[in-house]
């Protein structure tokens, strides 16, 4: 990953999260999201939630994250459950990015998604395109 990239990953706190419903119909969710383990974004929903279950139904999404100088990353990746046993790194880091803020749900489930690698044929100028 490039600066830019980090940069806006690191600093925008949140990102819009593209899924496709069961009738096929598109749905743009903005989730508070973080950087984990350097190449991963994680966040926080509730399991009931129409954009979980429809990223844990197809297991794709598309997500992008965007600054102020109209910079973006976008990615085209693969979600899961975060296991169990990293929640609380995870929660960590979510804090010292989102600091006190958490989302309000019922059934919590932490989700991760790899950033992948740049797609050369995609990406132009300040909009950086990674797949997974």
């Amino acid at each position: 990953m490039d600066k830019i990239t980090t940069d806006i990953l690191d600093t925008v706190e949140i990102g819009a999260l593209a899924t496709v419903n069961r009738d096929r119909t598109p749905l743009v969710t903005p989730l508070h999201f973080v950087r984990y383990k350097n190449d991963n974004i994680i966040w926080i929903s509730d399991r009931q939630s129409r954009h979980a279950v429809n990223a844990y139904r197809s297991g794709v999404v598309e997500f992008v994250v965007w600054n102020d100088q109209k910079s973006a990353v976008f990615l085209t990746t693969k979600v899961r459950e975060l296991p169990e046993e990293e929640e609380a790194a995870a929660l960590e880091v979510y804090a010292n990015k989102l600091g006190d803020f958490m989302p309000r749900v019922e059934n919590r489930q932490i989700y991760i998604m790899p950033i992948g690698n740049i797609d050369e044929k995609t990406t132009t100028g300040n909009w950086l395109h990674y797949i997974a």
